[in-house]
């Protein structure tokens, strides 16, 4: 099998095509090694959501077609539905009832239960190209660490012992070592670390082979893989995020976070990147010391953006730090801190400003040290381009206008309500284009509707940057948000603010 197998097929959005795309699909499955069971489960899933298109998204006058795809990889495969109907987040029938546990069919029934057959379930909405939905099968198992069940029963982690001092060799990760990368995370977080592609060597082997992954480890003189730090480009473009850092406990203290840094930043410097970006959390301090530390600034808040279960490592000082010993163990929402550092001196900006937000947006331009000219807002004209995004697995919502028309306003406002009251989205991000001139006149609007003021994403925008607003639709206590640098906090207070100004 080739490294990357990719397929499409274009249908009618009729209910007669159910026996097409079911061979479609258990076709891949079976190019993808999995077996008969998997095969007719992802097969009825996937026909489910065709279905869903054809009773909801069309009309009798309007049939439309379906445009199948899959995508086969090493660790995945993809299969992707697009259609030209009603947008997905106006189908009324995205919400089915969630199928009998008792019936006996081993299968999935209704597009609630979609995401028990794949690991990862993505709506999206581009505009005059329609709707897609993208379903991701994993197909590598996890690493050597025992299961979670095996600690569950009494397997512990056990408190290690500190290393002999000793001197590190700093590398390049290759393509093969995976699994002992698997293994450091494991000794590290346990089961608990948000970005689970990190368990399963496969894929990390795979994203260090395409460049999606640049890894730097140290090395201690027995062979152990002692710390971890790393960078993704998802879709090799010009930015990079950099995160998964990680130090073994027994090689803590060593000065190992200076060491991966330098010889990270050496790579980054030979790829040609405009800048990277990364989001902290705010459980703990930590990784925006970290941040802060090799230049990143302060440009935004994600509140509740993130669901993340925290597990009190042992440790055989006892915890390290008031967050440490504070923080419940299970499941919360956390709000990321959004950074940005530009690689080079970056050309001076000309942006179109909220009037409300000017001054905190020239802090926060000041902040990245880029020159910028505000200019006063214009009247949009001609059609809008908007994506709208949902990712099922998180519950978040994501609104994004590439291009701001005279008609872009009631669809973020519809999109944002229905993305809340069918799809059930905790929260919404909404990103408008500074470079634009209607961008101050839509964020009057959002507001209007309960958006508020989150901060800026740099390079984010297809012309520049997004102005980001954000709507809750779950509680919130700041109380619990940790932030390190003096910025970040100005900025919180003034958030909380917006969010207390625009209403519930």
């Amino acid at each position: 099998m080739a490294s990357i197998v990719q397929t499409e097929l274009t249908l009618p959005a009729a209910m007669r095509m159910q026996q097409l795309v079911q061979d479609y699909v258990r076709g891949l499955t079976r190019l993808a090694g999995l077996p008969e069971d998997q095969r007719e489960s992802l097969s009825l899933a996937f026909w489910e959501a065709c279905r869903n298109a054809v009773e909801h998204a069309f009309d009798a006058e309007n049939p439309g077609t379906l445009k199948l795809s899959g995508t086969l990889t090493p660790t995945t495969l993809v299969l992707s539905l697009g259609d030209q109907g009603l947008p997905f987040y106006q189908m009324q029938g995205v919400r089915d009832a969630t199928p009998d546990p008792a019936s006996p069919a081993p299968v999935c029934r209704g597009m609630a239960s979609v995401s028990s057959c794949f690991d990862e379930v993505h709506w999206s909405y581009h505009g005059v190209e329609g709707n897609e939905l993208r379903l991701t099968k994993n197909l590598t198992g996890v690493c050597g660490p025992p299961p979670p069940e095996a600690e569950a029963a009494g397997d512990r982690l056990e408190p290690a012992e500190p290393a002999a001092p000793e001197t590190y060799t700093v590398r390049l990760l290759r393509p093969g070592e995976g699994l002992r990368v698997a293994q450091l995370i494991y000794r590290v977080y346990g089961y608990t670390y948000p970005h689970k592609d990190f368990y399963y060597p496969d894929r990390l082997d795979h994203d260090l082979a395409t460049g999606r992954l640049v890894g730097v480890v140290a090395v201690a003189g027995d062979g152990e893989f002692a710390a971890h730090l790393g960078m993704t480009r998802w879709d090799l473009g010009p930015l990079g995020s950099v995160g998964a850092f990680m130090v073994a406990p027994a090689h803590r203290g060593r000065g190992l976070t200076k060491l991966l840094g330098q010889r990270l930043q050496a790579e980054i410097q030979t790829l040609g990147l405009v800048g990277l970006f990364g989001e902290a959390v705010t459980i703990h301090t930590i990784s925006q010391q970290i941040a802060v530390g090799l230049g990143y600034r302060v440009t935004g808040l994600k509140l509740s953006d993130l669901e993340l279960h925290f597990n009190r490592l042992p440790r055989r000082d006892g915890p390290s730090s008031s967050w440490e010993r504070e923080a419940d163990p299970g499941l919360q929402r956390q709000t990321l801190v959004f950074i940005f550092h530009y690689l080079a001196p970056p050309a001076p900006k000309t942006l179109f400003p909220p009037p409300r937000h000017r001054e905190m947006l020239t802090k926060i331009y000041g902040n990245l040290e880029v020159e910028t000219k505000f200019l006063d807002p214009t009247l949009p004209t001609g059609p809008g381009e908007i994506k709208i995004h949902f990712d099922q697995v998180s519950g978040v919502g994501t609104i994004q206008v590439n291009r701001i028309g005279s008609d872009t306003r009631p669809k973020i406002i519809q999109a944002r309500r229905d993305l809340c009251d069918l799809a059930g989205a905790q929260v919404v991000g909404l990103c408008l284009p500074l470079g634009q001139g209607g961008a101050p006149h839509l964020c009057e609007a959002a507001e209007a509707d309960g958006f508020f003021f989150s901060g800026v994403l740099p390079q984010f925008a297809p012309d520049g940057d997004f102005l980001r607003l954000q709507y809750l639709n779950i509680g919130l206590e700041p109380e619990s948000i940790h932030l390190y640098s003096p910025f970040a906090k100005e900025l919180l207070t003034y958030i909380l603010r917006e969010k207390e100004r625009v209403g519930p």
